[in-house]
């Protein structure tokens, strides 16, 4: 098995068939993600009813829930990802400020708090998780077939917990007011 940082040989023939897999699979997630973001935001009704005051507050509780699930579900990614690099790499610590800091974000909008901090969190994840150079240089260069399995299910579980947390501390922070709108 070739190593997660393998690099191409100069003739090797083209490996797209799981390069267009896995953008598969990352699009359906991110359009999966996204659209129930939407459904969830539009399911909150914006008015003064005492019934629709408490669902926008149910629907805001799930969305900021939702994010914190994800940002701790990425955290123990992450860790998966630390205990396959022991004994490849001098040391992970990328990879681990990512474990600590999508735990404490996760943590506290588990614990109702930092809905502000997982919203800037999670968009700077998604930023920069697009821009990185490392992983999609790799991921385009070499292709799938010479990583382990276990480093592809572990790139496209950090993918979906990402867009997760991304999408709705998205939702969460936009329904923070909303009980507080009157209805027309």
């Amino acid at each position: 098995m070739a190593p997660w940082n393998a690099k191409p040989a100069p003739n090797a023939p083209a490996k797209d068939g799981g390069i267009i897999v896995a953008l598969v699979l990352l699009v359906g997630a991110l359009a999966a993600v996204f659209f129930s973001a939407i459904v969830l935001y539009a399911s909150a009704d914006i008015g003064l009813t005492k019934e629709q005051k408490e669902k926008t507050i149910r629907a805001r509780r799930i969305a900021r829930l939702l994010s914190g699930w994800a940002n701790v579900g990425n955290a123990m990614v992450h860790a998966l990802l630390i205990s396959m690099l022991i004994g490849e790499v001098d040391s992970p610590v990328g990879p681990a400020v990512m474990l600590a800091t999508n735990a404490i974000v996760g943590f506290r909008s588990l614990t109702g708090g930092g809905i502000q901090l997982a919203l800037f969190w999670n968009s700077f994840v998604a930023v920069r998780g697009i821009l990185s150079p490392m992983i999609w240089r790799h991921f385009l260069d070499v292709g799938l077939i010479s990583w382990p399995f276990r480093a592809v299910f572990l790139w496209l579980a950090m993918f979906a917990f990402e867009v997760t947390g991304f999408f709705f501390s998205i939702v969460a922070y936009w329904l923070k007011d909303a009980h507080t709108f009157k209805s027309d």
